[in-house]
């Protein structure tokens, strides 16, 4: 069954102030209320926008006064939970964790929503955050990238899996307003230096920070998880769409499906019937291999959810991949 878990925090609270989901107390809600979102996540040197959040159904009282969710922590699990044959429940959990940037109210017919725009934590060059890059000669920059954020977000994790060879031999200081400034500068920076570009975002609650020298352990992606066929976007560009999860994140290798020889059920035409019917049994056993082989770097993705839409592909992770690993 399709799941989410949407939560409203107050800043400093540990309460949530509104709370939403599809299976209180860990069981099915047939009544649970309609959510559709469009939530991107990529590195913050890549423009992406913000993401939306609709709440269908909520009372009079919270599309009055929607401007108090301004500035709230948001918190969206999501997935699937058992109840479908094909549904891996292991597969959910938290796809976003961000701040309310605008919050609109809806009235019309006999649909009530609550609309809401959501960026992740952060500043801009109006309301400067203290981003300081203070590089001493010597020093790591996962060393200096953890100070740096620790600064201004001292209760959030840090991932980082960078080279160790990133490292200067004179004292490198900079400041800026942003995430978005910094990831740009430390991916322009150690492109520029040591062809070898670092990319921070942040992804399930933490910092996650890579670069090309990351080769984390592969996660096989099965058939059954695919939505269609994957396809090329650009040179050296993969995208695929799976059922909606989370555990696969950016950074990411992922290793495409083999092929669907040996599963119960399928059906494939000897030589004989093929050679029979002039060839058309070899292009009927071809759909039963992805086209796409081998190991892909998750370079961005999409989480697109319609609670409650019939088809498939509205409750769906989009990933943009590159070949690798």
């Amino acid at each position: 069954m399709r799941y989410y878990d949407l939560t409203l925090t107050q800043q400093g609270a540990s309460t949530p102030f509104r709370q939403w989901t599809s299976h209180p107390n860990g069981k099915y809600d047939p009544c649970a209320l309609q959510v559709e979102f469009d939530m991107p996540v990529a590195p913050y040197h890549v423009p992406t926008g913000g993401m939306t959040i609709t709440i269908h159904g909520v009372p009079l009282k919270d599309i009055s006064q929607a401007y108090q969710f301004v500035g709230m922590n948001v918190a969206v699990l999501g997935g699937m939970k058992k109840g479908l044959p094909l549904a891996n429940p292991y597969q959910a959990g938290m796809l976003l964790q961000g701040q309310v940037f605008q919050a609109f109210g809806n009235w019309e017919g006999t649909d009530m929503r609550l609309d809401l725009i959501i960026y992740p934590p952060g500043h801009t060059t109006d309301l400067p955050g203290n981003y300081v890059v203070n590089w001493a000669p010597g020093q790591s920059l996962a060393d200096v990238l953890k100070a740096t954020l620790s600064v201004v977000y001292p209760g959030i994790p840090i991932s980082i899996n960078i080279g160790s060879n990133l490292v200067f031999d004179s004292l490198e200081c900079h400041f800026c307003a942003s995430l978005e400034q910094l990831a740009q500068y430390i991916g322009d920076l150690t492109d520029k230096v040591f062809k070898q570009r670092v990319s921070i975002t942040m992804q399930s609650g933490k910092f996650v920070i890579y670069d090309t020298t990351h080769k984390p352990s592969p996660i096989q992606i099965n058939f059954t998880d695919l939505i269609g066929q994957p396809t090329w976007i650009e040179t050296n560009a993969m995208q695929m769409k799976t059922v909606m999860r989370a555990d696969l994140q950016v950074g990411a290798l992922i290793t495409m499906p083999q092929g669907l020889q040996n599963l119960p059920g399928l059906v494939i035409a000897s030589a004989g019937a093929a050679l029979a019917s002039n060839g058309a049994g070899i292009s009927s056993t071809g759909k039963n291999t992805s086209t796409f082989q081998g190991n892909f770097l998750v370079t961005e993705l999409r989480h697109i959810g319609n609670f409650r839409s019939p088809s498939g592909q509205d409750w769906a992770t989009v990933f943009n991949c590159v070949s690798g690993g």
